[in-house]
């Protein structure tokens, strides 16, 4: 199983869609070999410029 992580649901639920994961769980989205789950709010961000070599 390949699980997917979106920012938040609506995207879940559309890269859910495009890969017909369609089966709904409790925080996740399933089916077609994949698990899709959400975050609320942004995953990562960029590091202040004195941080990269």
């Amino acid at each position: 199983m390949i699980a997917l992580i979106a920012e938040k649901p609506s995207v879940a639920k559309d890269i859910a869609r495009i890969i017909g994961a369609t089966g709904r769980n409790d925080g996740y989205l399933s089916g077609n070999g994949y698990m899709v789950t959400w975050a609320f709010g942004h995953l990562i961000q960029l590091a202040m410029p004195e941080a990269y070599g």
